[in-house]
């Protein structure tokens, strides 16, 4: 029984893994992982975020505090508004998608008291 189930969840990240989805969000992580200018984009905007963290623990006062918040949201823009990253980020959303409703669909297949993420990806509280 239980290899008989296991041999089931085989079959299902095989079909998810050949869905064209997820075969192009396998590309566009190569490239991401590759490009050293995307690479250049990443490091850009880790470096933002960790310093505007820093710099924001002071609050208002802190002097480069508006200065840093430029510089990250510069980053955030140049880094989300690329086309591979953009195009990543939706197919990864649609792959979450699709493995939260095949969470939802078994848990409640099961029992509606087992936890399960709701249609926006959240965990339900029972």
């Amino acid at each position: 029984m239980k290899e008989k189930v296991l041999q089931r969840v085989y079959d299902l990240v095989d079909e998810i893994k050949s869905k064209k989805e997820y075969i192009r969000l396998k590309e566009l992580k190569e490239i991401l992982d590759n490009d050293e200018s995307l690479k250049k984009l990443i490091l850009d905007f880790n470096k933002a975020k960790d310093k505007y963290s820093e710099v924001s623990k002071y609050g208002e006062h802190h002097p480069d505090l508006e200065k840093v918040r430029n510089t990250l949201a510069q980053s955030k823009n140049a880094l989300f508004t690329n086309e591979v990253v953009s195009e990543y980020k939706v197919l990864e959303k649609e792959i979450q998608k699709l493995l939260d409703e095949i969470s939802r669909k078994l848990a409640l297949s099961i029992s509606p008291k087992i936890k399960h993420p709701n249609e926006i990806g959240l965990i339900n509280k029972h």
